[in-house]
């Protein structure tokens, strides 16, 4: 099977209800991400289980379910390879340090300002 995002609305009324969605749907068999979010009523769900068994889930739990969207899940970013990095070794140096080395005149030691 594929992974998929799958987003549905539910209600969340209280914590009570968060804590029971999340409970429910952690239990099934394929799924590999939960995340909800209150302020707009959705749960998403990222795995490889099927969208009619998350929904059946909900419902036993008293819920409402609707199934927003379906899909692939979102690629993560790339991380940049600092081996391409132009300032490379020096990338933890931003443009705005300056560095400024001056010696004593009898020569020994020196100073960094």
């Amino acid at each position: 099977m594929t992974t998929k995002k799958i987003e549905i609305k539910v209600d969340i009324d209280c914590e009570k209800c968060k804590h029971a969605i999340m409970e429910a749907v952690t239990e099934l068999e394929g799924v590999n991400q939960v995340s909800l979010d209150q302020e707009k009523s959705i749960l998403t769900v990222v795995g490889t289980m099927d969208p009619v068994c998350v929904a059946e889930q909900l419902k036993k739990i008293k819920q409402k379910p609707v199934v927003i969207s379906v899909g692939p899940p979102k690629k993560p970013d790339p991380k940049p390879d600092p081996k391409k990095d132009p300032c490379f070794p020096y990338y933890y140096y931003t443009p705005c340090d300056m560095v400024t080395v001056s010696s004593y005149e009898s020569g020994s030691g020196c100073t960094i300002v």
